[in-house]
Formats: structure tokens, C-alpha cells, sequence
């Protein structure tokens, strides 16, 4: 498989990609984690844990103003 059709296979993972609405989009751009959490506080807890999931797939660092603001949204998921 050449790196084109790497990327393709990259750009539709479902595990990356949401759908949301337009102006969420453009508020959220390329941002990281510790600069734009989901305007939505109840969303937190799935959003991070995506984010930390194709973090991990994907084998990339994150960095520390990224883990603080991570393990804050994580702080907000239910028990168990």
C-alpha cells in the first residue's frame, strides 16, 4: 500500500472523524486538547477519550498542557 492510500485509510477513520456542526468545526480548526474542549461540558468525557484513543492508534506524543486538559475532560466521565 503506497502512502497515498495510507492517507486516504487515515482521513476516513471513523475513529477520528465527527460530524458536527459548522461553526464547531471552525472554532475547534487543528487545535489541541489544551486549547478547545466541545462547547458541550456533557461531551467531554467521550471526546477525550477518542482523542486519547487516536493519539494512541496512531503513536503520537501529547504533550503536557495536552495531558492536563485530557485528564480534565476525563475527569468528567461517569464511574466505572
Amino acid at each position: 500500500m503506497g502512502p497515498e492510500l495510507a492517507d486516504v485509510q487515515d482521513a476516513n477513520d471513523l475513529n477520528v472523524l465527527l460530524a458536527v456542526d459548522k461553526q464547531t468545526n471552525q472554532d475547534k480548526g487543528s487545535r489541541t486538547a489544551d486549547k478547545w474542549k466541545p462547547p458541550r461540558r456533557a461531551y467531554w468525557c467521550e471526546y477525550a477519550r477518542r482523542y486519547t484513543g487516536v493519539k494512541a492508534a496512531y503513536g503520537l506524543s501529547v504533550t503536557p498542557p495536552e495531558k492536563t486538559a485530557l485528564a480534565d475532560m476525563l475527569g468528567t466521565c461517569p464511574p466505572g
